[in-house]
């Protein structure tokens, strides 16, 4: 056969794979339309998926594997030809560190942009302003500030108001965050992360199997939306990734035999900043690794064990003594963390403005324990919910089997798995679903990698088979061919509910524009209706004022007009407004008296506990 008929027989087939594809993703599409309002996913559950995000996995489900099906196929045709198989050989002559620093640009770029074009600036949760107040807190110099007067109208869901005002969260994230807030530019501070994370992938991916399963290892984890959305929040899962990522690679380094004295100081501070930044997850994932470290050092002559030992023991110390240093400052006890002094706290205010409203006796921060079938059954929501989630594709573990066990380490990031799985079995929720369940965030990571190893593995293993070229290309271009499905299927839906979300939410900041400052504005609960999205969003609270309430604008919450007026005597020299919700969901600032003049309802600080008479609040 001629090379031109050749040509020609290729060109028909890709077009007839493509055309498929096309079909099956326009038969997605066209059951949404007329079904289920283009998927509109009305989201907003922390547990089981909602309707109609449901429908949609459904039929995600089979016209998603049909298109990233085809799509590989025709990925894998389309490698014959010759401006493919250039662009291949430039790219295998590129060096590692070239491609290393394409992909980390990539990894910043991505995020930075969805944060500032998808989400147009605005916080997706409370934590988010939580967390920038903690770092406001640090560059301070401090690790509390002084709860303000009247403080009942400056409680917040995830604030410590007893006389100290700080956050329930751990203070490594902050830290890492400060820079950012000190710059001004808070938002860049996780894209920056995620960047340096994708060396640490990459190298560890090298070391194990070689650079084929990097290379994929790091695309896959360039393309993952619940990656990519969770990178441009200001949330803290991105940078506890960052951290193991590194842990990852530096204990898979001391399992091959190396025994330099930094790379166990190394492990030792990865792992002490994952757990300062999310404990939980960090020992999920770090004691398994922390266990392949020990094996390790025990290996070595007692010289070089003795050597590493106190190379890994002296930042352990040192970031130990933070934690319990921060935590006796903080909540008085150096075992008592500020999760569980949260807890108390709300039981303390009759549970006004709190995440609960009421706690058990027994009540064990962010778990529930119970019988067996209890945790396989939060295990199952949530790996359902990451299995879409992570890539967007009907099946997210497909390459998981081909990864193996013993052959490349693989045993090393299946414990990372395993451990993190059993260690959330009884956690109450996965998370929130706006972007993914965020409480199984970190899993992503050994997943990632196991997947690009499955791939890798599954390519070298066809080719040891001595099977045809079409054949052993067919597991990377299945990968790229879920990747173009999810794109064109699943994202979508994805992307306009974080787009519908983020237009709503950024409502008050625009509107806050037209005020002149300074001013306190009295807010209800929640903050934004969510009647006025189709899909739900997790923001209840105002943002944090700064930790010395200087602020030009203070946003307070809305007991009675009453009320209102009382705390307006201790701020004279501020304008006192209460926003208020039209019918089209717009805010609209209206004065105290004008307020008053209206009757607008009480607050809704929520508990059982009432309000002290406004003559009586100090």
């Amino acid at each position: 056969m001629s090379i031109q008929s050749e040509t020609l027989r290729r060109s028909w087939a890709v077009a007839a794979l493509l055309a498929g594809a096309i079909l099956s993703l326009s038969i997605f599409w066209s059951v949404g339309a007329h079904n289920y309002d283009w998927y509109h996913l009305r989201l907003g559950s922390t547990t089981v998926t909602t309707d109609p995000y449901t429908p949609l996995l459904v039929f995600w489900g089979l016209f998603g594997s049909i298109a990233a099906l085809l799509f590989g196929c025709a990925f894998a045709k389309i490698a014959d030809a010759n401006w493919a198989q250039e662009t291949y050989e430039q790219l295998r002559a590129t060096s590692d560190r070239q491609l290393m620093l394409a992909f980390s640009l990539l990894a910043f770029a991505v995020p930075a942009l969805i944060h500032w074009q998808l989400l147009l600036g605005v916080d997706l949760t409370d934590d988010e302003s939580v967390y920038r107040f903690s770092s406001e807190l640090l560059l301070s110099g401090r690790l509390y500030a002084d709860s303000p007067l009247m403080k009942l109208f400056y409680d917040h869901v995830f604030m410590i108001n007893d006389g100290k005002y700080y956050s329930q969260y751990f203070m490594g994230w902050p830290a890492l965050l400060a820079p950012g807030v000190a710059l001004g530019l808070p938002e860049l501070m996780n894209p920056l992360y995620s960047a340096l994370t994708v060396p640490a992938i990459f190298m560890t991916l090298r070391d194990l199997s070689g650079r084929k399963a990097a290379v994929i290892g790091v695309v896959l984890f360039l393309s993952a939306p619940m990656v990519q959305f969770t990178a441009a929040t200001q949330l803290s899962h991105t940078s506890c990734i960052f951290a193991l990522a590194w842990m990852t690679y530096l204990t898979v380094r001391a399992n091959q035999g190396d025994s330099a004295r930094w790379l166990h100081a190394g492990i030792a501070t990865a792992f002490s900043v994952a757990f300062f930044i999310r404990p939980v997850a960090a020992l999920a994932i770090g004691v398994p690794l922390l266990f392949i470290w020990a094996a390790a050092v025990r290996s070595l002559s007692p010289e070089k064990r003795w050597s590493a030992m106190l190379s890994f023991a002296a930042p352990a110390l040192l970031f130990g003594a933070a934690f319990f240093a921060v935590n006796a400052v903080q909540n008085g006890s150096i075992g008592y963390v500020s999760y569980q002094r949260a807890g108390d706290y709300a039981r303390e205010n009759g549970f006004r403005y709190s995440a609960w409203p009421r706690l058990p006796d027994d009540w064990t921060p962010s778990f529930g324990f119970g019988a067996l079938d209890l945790a396989l059954s939060r295990t199952g929501i949530a790996l359902t919910r990451l299995n879409f989630a992570l890539f967007g594709w009907p099946c997210a573990f497909i390459f998981l089997p081909f990864a193996g066990w013993r052959s490349e380490r693989a045993w090393i990031l299946w414990l990372m798995v395993l451990g993190f799985v059993l260690s959330h079995a009884y956690l109450r929720t996965p998370g929130i679903d706006t972007f993914g369940p965020v409480h199984y965030a970190e899993i992503v990571l050994p997943i990632i990698m196991l997947s690009g190893l499955g791939a890798a593995r599954l390519t070298n293993g066809l080719h040891k088979m001595g099977a045809s070229p079409l054949t052993t290309r067919l597991p990377v271009a299945l990968c790229l061919g879920f990747i173009a499905a999810a794109l064109f299927g699943y994202l979508p839906a994805r992307v306009y509910a974080l787009y519908e979300v983020a237009d709503v939410l950024q409502r008050p900041a625009t509107a806050a524009q037209e005020i002149k400052a300074p001013a306190v504005v009295f807010v209800n609960r929640p903050f934004i209706p969510r009647r006025c999205a189709h899909t739900q969003h997790f923001v209840f609270a105002h943002t944090v004022n700064d930790p010395d309430f200087e602020n030009p604008i203070l946003w307070v919450n809305h007991l009675t007009v009453a009320h209102d007026r009382r705390l307006m005597e201790h701020h004279p020299d501020r304008l006192g407004l209460v926003m208020l919700w039209q019918s089209g969901c717009e805010p609209v600032f209206v004065s105290l008296q004008d307020a008053e003049a209206m009757r607008i309802p009480d607050g809704r600080p929520g508990g059982s506990t009432p309000l002290p008479p406004p003559e009586e609040m100090h």
